[in-house]
């Protein structure tokens, strides 16, 4: 112990001393030397690790971009029903509540209904959806109990992330089936009808193969009390939710892994859509993925192949009569990465991507519309001194337009024969001028694809000449995001923690929306597109955090500000992008913890300051939104080592809250009984 002691102030006190260690332990032969054993570096170093940031491992607070990350323990300890529920307590993040379980994620403000700009992984496999590069939450074949830590990352990062990372990525690591033993079932009941359970369980079959199975799922009314008209003509009251997955992990050989995943998932909720509009989803989902690790003279190579199916089916209302959509899509990824250490402070990560896109038309069908992008990455890692570190990225993506079948009037074959190239870069410095003090300066570009909707996949029958088509738009532009941001942490003694200060200044060029209003004339048809370029936007912002622990109390405080400011090309009222209103300028979070014997207690506050949103609903308009002062509380009591039972709850101040432009979300209270096993 005490050498251990001694070996932790050491890596403390010598930054890069650490970083040499943790690429050591990544690029060993041996059993660990493809797959990081996250549960022993983080006993060893005493914070949480991440390979996501660079691909090799390193402290969460020396990676090259603004990353939080939560973990397990706190995960638990919130008591939360949901993945978005968790984001809402990270400084910075904004969450979009529609229903009990609909929810919209954003970074750095820009939230919307159906929002775009957030990559979502898990364990590096998308889970957001390409038909409108959306995440549904709940759709996630993942159980909280199997979550090892969420990494939340800000900023553009599609240089070393990859794909659509514009606003930032939520990366969520599981339990590694190899290392990590987890035995885990899980009952809730709560008001409005909830019913929920869960079931982990990792097995070792040997020495040599670990395998993971998890399923849950639920029924819970998505309005208890709420008599609105909209709840009640668009869905039955419930949200329902069910996922199975299976995840897998052999090692070959001492230098060879190899690990097989698959998932299913249906989700069934109340949400709100591109244009704002309120509906009912219904999404299934399943995905298969395969990945090859090996430890080489060459470095350390990874191949991942996985593929992704979505069907979906949206129950609406436009001018008081209902619609349905309905379609499917497929996702296709290739990527084979090289991590080198080129000398022992220089590391470097070569990569390279394929993907394939598409989605099927409707109403009719027999026609499919995507892209296929090639994309090369090179990523440079440089420990310059104990004190310094630079991280350079840059990734060159060549996207080629498809489509097969009938072609979407008024475009034409033509149309879709196009391609285009597009460049993003990450670049990220860190200076540790003392053991206490870390500045960061970070510059990012990303781009955002269109989505499969935007490009167009409508096929009607027997168009009308003259009538005016909707449809998506071949000659869409992606959307450009460019981050700058200085960020400064110091640990502080005397409160057990951390103070962190940022400044970001962010533009948005060639902004996507649709716009009703603006009619193009297309080959001769009067056309309203699904997707169109209509300007650009920019933003300042700070962030301010405080985090310690007192004895037997944890506690953290944060407050953002953002100030969004656009110049967009429509009629004010046309098109239902308006960050300038719709991002709320203030967000005040705090949490306190207090534990005592067997028990556990969390409160998480936060206060929104007002705002207004678009809401299609009817009349098309800015809605006024004030969220004031929410909470949610858990008290969790142990029963025994392996049992527990946890009362929480949500909107606790208020019988009803209105935190979106959906209908007001009511208060919630839930039991839940934990066995681990």
């Amino acid at each position: 112990m005490k050498n251990t002691m001694c070996l932790k102030s050491k890596l403390a006190r010598s930054p890069s001393r650490l970083v040499l260690m943790l690429l050591g332990v990544a690029l060993a032969s041996g059993a660990q030397a493809q797959s990081m054993n996250y549960g022993s570096l983080e006993d060893l170093f005493g914070e949480a690790v991440t390979t996501s940031a660079t691909g090799k491992p390193q402290r969460a607070s020396e990676a090259p971009a603004p990353m939080t990350i939560i973990s397990a323990d706190e995960i638990a300890r919130s008591g939360a029903r949901t993945i978005p529920d968790i984001l809402n307590r990270v400084a910075g993040v904004d969450v979009e509540t529609w229903g009990v379980s609909g929810a919209d994620v954003g970074v750095d403000g820009y939230n919307q209904g159906n929002n775009p700009r957030l990559l979502v992984l898990v364990n590096g496999r998308q889970v957001y959806l390409d038909h409108y590069g959306v995440t549904i939450w709940s759709a996630i074949p993942v159980q909280l109990a199997e979550i090892r830590q969420i990494e939340v990352v800000k900023g553009p990062q599609a240089a070393l992330f990859g794909f659509n990372a514009v606003s930032g990525v939520v990366n969520i690591i599981t339990y590694n089936p190899l290392y990590d033993n987890v035995g885990s079932a899980q009952v809730t009941v709560g008001s409005q009808g909830q019913k929920e359970v869960s079931v982990v369980k990792s097995v070792k079959l040997g020495d040599k193969v670990g395998v993971r199975l998890s399923a849950g799922g639920w029924n819970i009314d998505e309005y208890g009390t709420s008599s609105d008209a909209l709840v009640r003509h668009l869905r039955d009251n419930q949200s329902l939710r069910r996922t199975a997955s299976l995840d897998s992990l052999a090692q070959i050989t001492p230098n060879v892994q190899a690990g097989f995943e698959g998932t299913w998932a249906r989700a069934d909720l109340f949400e709100v859509g591109a244009l704002q509009e309120p509906h009912q989803g219904i999404y299934q989902t399943h995905s298969y993925k395969g990945t090859v690790k090996a430890d080489t003279d060459w470095g350390l190579i990874e191949a991942t192949a996985y593929n992704n199916h979505l069907d979906f089916n949206l129950h609406y209302v436009t001018g008081g009569a209902p619609g349905t959509y309905a379609t499917t899509t497929d996702t296709t990824v290739v990527q084979v990465q090289d991590l080198v250490k080129l000398a022992p402070t220089l590391t470097t990560r070569v990569a390279m991507e394929y993907r394939d896109n598409s989605i099927d038309s409707t109403p009719v069908k027999n026609a499919t519309t995507g892209y296929q992008d090639f994309a090369l990455s090179n990523m440079y890692d440089w420990q310059i001194d104990d004190t310094l570190s630079l991280t350079v990225a840059g990734r060159w993506d060549h996207t080629m337009l498809n489509h097969d079948g009938v072609t979407p009037v008024p475009f034409t074959q033509a149309d879709y024969d196009r391609s285009f190239d597009s460049f993003s870069y990450n670049v990220g410095m860190v200076w540790r001028p003392t053991a206490d003090d870390t500045v960061t300066l970070t510059a990012g570009r990303g781009i955002q694809s269109p989505t499969l909707i935007e490009l167009g996949n409508n096929a009607p029958n027997q168009p009308v000449p003259g009538s005016v088509q909707i449809t998506g738009n071949p000659r869409l532009n992606p959307t450009v995001v460019t981050n700058y941001e200085v960020g400064y942490q110091r640990a502080v003694a005397a409160i057990g923690g951390t103070a962190k200060v940022s400044v970001l200044y962010q533009k948005t060029q060639d902004f996507k929306a649709i716009n009703f209003q603006n009619i193009h004339f297309i080959n001769g048809y009067p056309t309203i597109l699904l997707g169109d370029n209509l300007g650009r936007s920019s933003e300042w912002g700070t962030e301010v955090e405080l985090r310690g622990k007192i004895g037997p109390v944890r506690w953290s405080a944060s407050w953002d500000w953002l100030n969004p400011t656009d110049n967009f090309t429509f009629v004010p009222g046309t098109v239902t992008a308006n960050f300038q209103k719709s991002t709320p300028k203030n967000t005040v979070k705090g949490n306190v913890g207090y534990d005592f014997g067997r028990f556990t207690t969390d409160l998480f506050l936060v206060w929104r300051s007002d705002y207004q949103a678009f809401n299609t609903y009817g009349v098309t308009r800015l809605y006024d939104v004030s969220p004031g002062l929410t909470a949610q509380a858990a008290v969790t009591y142990k029963v025994s080592d392996d049992f527990s039972l946890t009362l929480a709850g949500s909107n606790l101040l208020q019988d009803h809250t209105q935190l979106s432009v959906a209908p007001k979300a009511e208060r919630r209270v839930w039991g839940t009984a934990t066995y681990k096993f």
